[in-house]
């Protein structure tokens, strides 16, 4: 019985392909059925077969095509505007770490620090000259960073508070400030913060994961600034901390290191950064280019987009693309150390983290090239580019102070009264920026058009060729079955009536 329904079921179906190889519109079926010759059937179902196997495989390759560079990011214009374009976060860190008047100042304080048994104040003083382990670790100097972290221990200290107590405050080395023309308390310009390069001072930096959402309003209203050229947007002048108070230093040479980056950004490795040495005067000018992304790819899925918007459902923060390589990077440093460095950017979000001391040194030391490679790789860490962001190429020009004297103006006079001041300026090269946004390039208007060029090429079909083929393989083809089955059953009924 089913092999009789399956032999008419298939019978059936060849008397559908014989009908549907009259009628359609692809090229070259009609004779897989209708030529004289058996051979001539055979070839030309070879060459149907084939050209169906051709044109599936250049699908394929459309579809990958379509996949892997559907989206490209484009110059839209180079005539932006830089009063449109939010100001950098700058970020001024002093080369000398640990100040000898801190140290003192804080070995004689009212709640005076406790010297475990077997060391004295003179232990703790030495030990801080290698402070700069915890910032570059190398592992160099084991027993003296053990005698510091004994008493750090003991009186219950972290690295950061340690930094916090005994690292020069602003107002120590940075004298004085000015923002568009206007000279403002350095205390209120700038906010003292953590770093992987101990404590500094930064100017117009933003933690991401502190601020809750603003409003558009709020948004609306960042900080933005008419100046460009000689008319610098800051300055800053800084003074060295006298030889004598050098304890610790992460720099060679007398003066600053610089930090610039946008201003969610966290102050890192991914920061242009350069060296202000004392005697000079610094010029930055920046040369920013603003990236956005058409709304066609921000309403795709974020798999298909390949980045993140600034306010994500998958994240509950602001995102950055350097602030997620950053945590990644303490991520796997805490898989592999057991803790996170002092400077984590996590710090304020996590209370339950083990903070790296100076017993971790040596571990750090061992993988600190070892992260950077393995955050490529890590599946956990979830980074994507940034679908809108800012970003700041710096030129740095720098002038030996030898002629102050001769430049009239509060600031420069306030210069000249210091011995080997720095002067830092941060403009924009020009008054134009750069804005380049991530636009579909091969949209899926530009597929269909593709494929129907790829079977029309081969098959000579169309549109119309796919409804035919629904029409009698779906359609047609049941309601023959149907047809057939509802004349045997009239049949067999006409038989028993006659009998």
């Amino acid at each position: 019985m089913l092999a009789n329904t399956i032999k008419k079921i298939w019978h059936t179906l060849i008397e559908v392909y014989n009908e549907f190889s009259i009628e359609s519109t692809i090229h070259g079926i009609k004779h897989t059925t209708h030529s004289k010759s058996i051979t001539v059937r055979i070839l030309w179902i070879i060459i149907v077969i084939l050209s169906f196997l051709a044109s599936a495989k250049l699908a394929m390759l459309f579809y990958n095509r379509h996949q892997l560079a559907n989206m490209s990011t484009l110059i839209i214009s180079p005539q932006v505007p830089t009063n449109t374009i939010p100001l950098p976060a700058v970020t001024l860190c002093h080369g000398n770490i640990a100040a000898m008047q801190k140290v003192l100042s804080y070995l004689s304080s009212q709640e005076q620090i406790y010297i475990p048994r077997g060391l004295t104040k003179n232990d703790f003083e030495h030990s801080v000259r290698y402070l700069r382990e915890a910032i570059y670790p190398k592992n160099h100097y084991p027993e003296e960073l053990d005698k510091l972290q004994q008493i750090l221990t003991a009186n219950q200290l972290s690295l950061s508070e340690l930094f916090e107590n005994i690292s020069p405050n602003c107002t120590d080395f940075v004298m004085m400030c000015r923002l568009n023309g206007i000279f403002i308390p350095c205390n209120k310009m700038l906010n003292r913060i953590i770093t992987r390069y101990g404590i500094c001072c930064a100017f117009n930096y933003e933690d991401p994961r502190k601020n809750i959402k603003r409003s558009k309003e709020e948004e609306s209203i960042p900080s933005y600034s008419l100046n460009f050229g000689s008319r610098y947007i800051m300055s800053f002048l800084m003074k060295p901390l006298p030889p004598r108070d050098r304890i610790s230093s992460i720099i060679h040479g007398d003066g600053m290191k610089i930090l610039i980056h946008e201003k969610y950004t966290y102050p890192g490795s991914t920061a242009f950064q350069f060296i202000a040495s004392s005697g000079q005067e610094i010029i930055a000018k920046l040369y920013p280019t603003a990236l956005s992304s058409s709304s066609e790819i921000l309403n795709l899925p974020t798999t298909v987009r390949g980045c993140y918007m600034a306010w994500s459902s998958q994240k509950n923060h602001r995102y950055r693309a350097d602030n997620c390589y950053t945590h990644c990077r303490e991520t796997i440093t805490r898989k592999i150390c057991g803790c996170v460095p002092f400077s984590a950017s996590v710090m304020e979000t996590k209370t339950d983290l083990k903070i790296c001391n100076l017993t971790h040194i040596s571990c750090l030391a061992r993988i600190t090239l070892q992260t950077y490679t393995l955050t490529l790789q890590d599946s956990e860490c979830d980074c994507l580019p940034d679908c809108e962001s800012i970003s700041y190429k710096v030129a740095v020009t720098k002038l030996p102070m030898s002629a102050i004297q001769y430049s009239p103006g509060k600031f420069y006079e306030a210069a000249a009264r210091i011995s080997n001041a720095t002067i830092l300026h941060v403009t924009f090269a020009r008054s134009s920026a750069i804005l380049q946004r991530r636009e579909l390039v091969l949209s899926w208007i530009n597929l269909i058009s593709s494929l129907g060029g790829v079977f029309s090429l081969f098959l000579g079909c169309s549109f119309i060729s796919l409804v035919e083929i629904f029409y009698f393989f779906c359609i047609y083809f049941f309601y023959k079955l149907k047809f057939q089955r509802e004349s045997l059953n009239s049949n067999n009924n006409m038989n028993r009536n006659y009998n």
